[in-house]
Protein backbone atom coordinates (compact mmCIF):
# COMPACT_ATOMS: atom_id res chain seq x y z
CA UNK A 1 0.00 0.00 0.00
CA UNK A 2 3.00 3.10 0.77
CA UNK A 3 5.85 0.62 0.07
CA UNK A 4 6.79 -0.25 3.37
CA UNK A 5 7.56 -3.69 4.70
CA UNK A 6 5.09 -4.91 7.35
CA UNK A 7 8.01 -4.14 10.60
CA UNK A 8 9.05 -0.77 8.93
CA UNK A 9 5.18 0.36 8.94
CA UNK A 10 4.46 -1.32 12.88
CA UNK A 11 8.00 0.81 13.66
CA UNK A 12 6.50 4.23 12.24
CA UNK A 13 3.36 3.44 13.86
CA UNK A 14 4.66 2.48 17.31
CA UNK A 15 6.35 5.77 17.33
CA UNK A 16 3.52 7.68 16.33
CA UNK A 17 1.78 5.98 19.44
CA UNK A 18 4.24 7.16 21.44
CA UNK A 19 4.47 10.78 20.18
CA UNK A 20 1.03 10.98 20.95
CA UNK A 21 -0.34 11.58 17.54
CA UNK A 22 -1.92 8.12 16.99
CA UNK A 23 -4.15 6.30 19.52
CA UNK A 24 -4.25 2.58 19.11
CA UNK A 25 -7.40 0.42 19.65
CA UNK A 26 -8.38 -3.29 19.07
CA UNK A 27 -11.63 -4.44 18.02
CA UNK A 28 -13.86 -6.84 20.24
CA UNK A 29 -13.55 -10.00 17.55
CA UNK A 30 -9.89 -10.22 17.66
CA UNK A 31 -7.45 -9.21 20.01
CA UNK A 32 -4.33 -9.65 17.27
CA UNK A 33 -5.99 -6.98 15.02
CA UNK A 34 -4.76 -3.07 15.48
CA UNK A 35 -6.74 0.03 14.45
CA UNK A 36 -4.67 3.05 14.50
CA UNK A 37 -6.29 6.86 14.43
CA UNK A 38 -5.32 9.87 14.40
CA UNK A 39 -5.89 11.54 18.00
CA UNK A 40 -7.86 14.47 18.18
CA UNK A 41 -5.87 17.85 17.90
CA UNK A 42 -2.67 16.11 17.41
CA UNK A 43 -1.80 18.41 14.60
CA UNK A 44 -2.80 21.61 16.06
CA UNK A 45 0.63 22.43 17.59
CA UNK A 46 2.47 21.31 14.11
CA UNK A 47 -0.43 23.61 11.96
CA UNK A 48 0.59 26.52 14.53
CA UNK A 49 4.27 26.18 13.98
CA UNK A 50 3.98 25.89 10.31
CA UNK A 51 2.11 29.33 10.44
CA UNK A 52 4.30 30.91 12.39
CA UNK A 53 7.03 29.87 10.15
CA UNK A 54 5.09 30.82 7.09
CA UNK A 55 4.71 34.35 8.50
CA UNK A 56 8.26 34.73 9.05
CA UNK A 57 9.55 33.45 6.05
CA UNK A 58 7.03 35.46 4.22
CA UNK A 59 8.12 39.18 6.19
CA UNK A 60 11.53 37.98 5.07
CA UNK A 61 11.72 37.03 1.81
CA UNK A 62 9.48 40.24 0.89
CA UNK A 63 12.00 42.52 2.71
CA UNK A 64 14.84 40.56 0.37
CA UNK A 65 12.83 41.10 -2.87
CA UNK A 66 12.13 44.84 -1.79
CA UNK A 67 16.40 45.10 -1.16
CA UNK A 68 16.98 43.35 -4.69
CA UNK A 69 14.62 45.32 -6.43
CA UNK A 70 15.41 48.41 -5.22
CA UNK A 71 17.29 51.22 -7.45
CA UNK A 72 20.78 52.25 -7.06
CA UNK A 73 20.31 55.88 -6.89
Amino acid sequence: MLGLSAPAMGRHLRLMKQSGLVEESHPEFDARVRVYTLREGAMAELKRWLADTEAVWVTQLAAFKAHVEKKPQ
